[in-house]
């Protein structure tokens, strides 16, 4: 029987840690079809054999079971582009529910251009991914694109749709998260002076994935088909 480790909700606690730039946070709550739980950890939340904490990712115990091979993300650093020049993480009020849609057995339910204050630049309604030696993760580049009038932290999470997992960074092990703040250090030109990010997003096998981007006022959901 796998044993359990009771950890307090208190753990959670606000975080407004100063990074590469300014960070700031919102109480503000979106979405509708949770598939997520609140940013409280429990004592259902901690496995003792993977050390995997439900926190990391913003989904629930169950639902976490196929993301046990994600290394959790320790803040602004572990975005690779920062080159150790981050620090801090996002705020906790951040940290909302997924929301996430259901697929119900049928199509993917693409929506790639969401035209939000954050989304991903020029993303197609299905992501090539390819092999990466060392690795059992596939990866493909994906560019994040903040507006310029949006100037504060991002949190961006995700998951299958069919309930598997997405990881994010270069590492054979990738993130269970991405925390963006500062851009990366030759990131691509941006009009109206926002800010860009080169990611690589990870995945286990081709399906129908979904991105949470989350910021100061605002949640969004994109969803794509990975071709792997």
């Amino acid at each position: 029987m796998r044993a359990r480790l009771v950890a307090p909700a208190a753990l959670l606690a606000v975080l407004s840690l100063a990074g590469c730039g300014r960070g700031t946070s919102s109480s503000s709550t979106a979405g509708t079809l949770p598939v997520g739980a609140s940013s409280s950890t429990t004592d259902a939340d901690i496995d003792t054999d993977t050390g995997t904490s439900a926190r990391a990712s913003g989904t629930s115990p169950t639902s976490t079971a196929a993301s046990a091979r994600l290394e959790p993300t320790r803040g602004y650093g572990t975005y690779e582009a920062c080159h150790g020049r981050c620090t801090g993480s996002v705020p906790a009020a951040l940290r909302r529910p997924l929301h996430l849609p259901a697929t119900d057995g049928g199509p993917c339910p693409i929506t790639v251009n969401v035209g939000g204050p954050v989304s991903p630049r020029e993303l197609s309604a299905g992501v090539g991914f390819h092999r990466v030696a060392g690795s059992p993760w596939l990866a493909a580049q994906v560019t994040w694109v903040a507006a310029g009038s949006y100037t504060g932290p991002v949190l961006i999470r995700g998951a299958s749709l069919d309930g598997g997992a997405i990881g994010f960074g270069t590492s054979a092990t990738p993130y269970d998260e991405l925390q963006l703040l500062d851009a990366g250090r030759a990131a691509p030109p941006v009009a109206g002076n926002g800010r860009a990010w080169v990611t690589s997003t990870r995945i286990p096998s081709g399906g129908c994935y979904a991105y949470q981007a989350d910021g100061t006022g605002f949640s969004e959901v994109v969803v794509f088909r990975a071709v792997g």
